[in-house]
């Protein structure tokens, strides 16, 4: 049965604060004894289920919907729906007064629409709303002191008028957060951002305020001292981040490693962003976080050097992404120096040759190739004996960069770092003999390459580079074993298509004696080009 006239509601009033108007409206009682009269017990109406919302909708004469605006309604567990969303139990703190003193001054007044009745409006029981948007004043908020506080009727949890007065007084003003706007707009009805948007509101709504903490107020800030002005300012700054998604949220994430750094500090991730990581990484009862689990985590991963196997937020890490000097000299047992050093010269990390940083990180695959190049060098003065060359021949294959140094091209390059890795030494053998015909029989007038080159006059690393670069048509291989000494080629061809190729295009000696009809009087180029300028050859 409804009762009648239903009494009119005031937008924002809390279910349990229009309980009490009604139960004096109706039958003039007691809020708590017209509960028990009707059957319904404080906490069926506290967080009612579905039974208590429909019963309750039949007695009052109100659409199920606007009971549902009034109050959380239980899902089961720790579930609650609200304005048709679902949150966890902590978004509606049951266990703590929420009130502004100034709202409830003014519902004192006769000429109110609340009737003289003081109310509870249901949005301060939300925990991240704390400022009076009315008022611009923080909300006044304190821990139950016993279990019938969670009804939240005003009448008793408010102080007298007089001391409303002095707190409305004494109280400092407070704008309203970017994040409080955002949740009154969004149980509103109205579309916000994106990311935000695409998460429980709950969720949504810790995730700013988890991230603006360690920018406002600290990294290892004690989260239980901070005042409700410090948690509204929190929720301010992290909404600014998080309203423009994965890349605001990683520009905050990048301000506070960048903090970390000039300050001079070295740790891993929990020492870099303090209660933030801790929340992600450390909840016991394995609540819900939302997607900024995988937003930090990725950040992590791609800036700070977490082992293999380690546990990052409730998952193992499968691949680490990054090294920095200390954790890749505990991996190979390398000098932090030598390995800064030779990260820097190859060009995979930015920083002082001379000065290691701890906080500096370069990708990890690259820098584990890097120092097993170097674990597995070999100076350049044993390439003579590993090719199967002279001393001299050695050095210049490698100082002309036929042959790579462990760093290139670096005049910074000392100790083992001026070495050669034996994969690219290989590589050059491989290359060399491989551009060579084997045989059984070497051809007529072939020879090897230091002997060749005497003959052509021309240098021994010209003729390897002509070799490596496929100029010469006759290269033979008749003994592998001997390497280097191994290939063969004929000196008069290197003659010839070296000095074509290294005259631009115009023509070598012997065609140019052929093209003109004389006979190759003089071998060598200052012979021939003694005989060139005789006027002689004119007639």
């Amino acid at each position: 049965m409804t009762m009648l006239p239903a009494l009119p509601t005031v937008p924002g009033e809390s279910l349990t604060s229009y309980l009490n108007r009604v139960a004096k409206f109706h039958a003039d009682m007691d809020v708590f004894k017209f509960l028990a009269f009707i059957e319904l017990s404080q906490g069926a109406v506290m967080a009612p289920k579905g039974d208590a919302m429909a019963r309750l909708s039949s007695l009052l004469g109100l659409p199920l919907c606007e009971i549902e605006k009034m109050t959380f309604v239980s899902l089961g567990g720790r579930m609650r729906s609200f304005c048709g969303e679902e949150v966890h139990a902590e978004f509606a703190n049951l266990d703590k007064t929420s009130y502004c003193p100034a709202c409830l001054l003014e519902d004192g007044k006769p000429n109110r629409t609340s009737g003289g009745f003081r109310m509870g409006r249901i949005h301060w029981r939300i925990e991240h709303i704390r400022t009076c948007e009315t008022h611009g004043i923080g909300l006044v908020r304190r821990k139950n002191t016993n279990h019938t506080e969670k009804f939240q009727l005003m009448s008793a949890v408010a102080p007298a008028d007089d001391a409303l007065c002095s707190m409305v007084r004494n109280a400092p003003k407070q704008k309203v957060s970017a994040l409080q706007a955002y949740l009154t707009e969004r149980l509103a009805g109205k579309a916000g951002p994106t990311w935000l948007d695409g998460q429980p509101i709950d969720l949504a709504a810790r995730a700013c305020e988890m991230l603006g903490v360690i920018i406002s107020a600290g990294t290892h800030v004690n989260l239980k001292l901070l005042t409700d002005s410090e948690w509204n300012e929190a929720g301010h700054v992290g909404f600014s981040y998080a309203a423009r998604g994965e890349a605001g949220i990683t520009e905050a994430l990048q301000l506070i490693m960048d903090r970390f750094k000039q300050a001079g500090l070295r740790g891993g991730p929990q020492k870099v962003f303090g209660r933030l990581y801790q929340w992600l990484q450390y909840s016991n009862t394995n609540k819900a976080v939302g997607p900024i689990r995988d937003l930090v985590r990725e950040f992590i991963l791609d800036n700070l050097p977490v082992e293999v196997g380690s546990d990052l937020f409730g998952e193992a890490v499968g691949r680490q992404r990054v090294h920095s000097i200390h954790s890749l000299a505990r991996l190979t047992a390398g000098h932090h120096k030598t390995i800064n050093r030779a990260m820097i010269l190859a060009g995979l990390l930015d920083g002082d040759p001379e000065r290691p940083s701890a906080n500096n990180v370069f990708d990890a695959e690259a820098g584990e190739c890097l120092m097993e190049r170097i674990r597995t060098s070999i100076p350049v003065k044993r390439l003579q004996g590993y090719f199967n060359c002279n001393r001299v021949q050695a050095e210049q294959l490698v100082r002309t960069g036929v042959i790579p140094r462990l760093v290139p091209n670096s005049e910074n390059a000392i100790g083992v770092l001026k070495q050669v890795a034996l994969e690219d030494a290989d590589a050059f053998l491989e290359r060399l003999m491989g551009a060579a015909t084997e045989t059984e029989l070497a051809s007529e007038g072939v020879m090897d390459i230091v002997s060749a080159s005497e003959i052509a006059r021309w240098p021994v690393i010209d003729v390897v580079n002509g070799i490596l670069a496929g100029l010469f048509g006759t290269v033979e291989l008749v003994d592998p074993s001997l390497k280097f000494k191994g290939i063969l080629v004929d000196p008069i061809e290197v003659r010839e298509t070296l000095l074509r190729v290294n005259s631009q295009g115009r023509v070598g000696l012997d065609q140019a004696a052929r093209i003109i009809g004389m006979a190759l009087l003089h071998k060598s180029s200052e012979g021939f080009t003694a005989w060139i300028q005789h006027d002689s050859w004119r007639s």
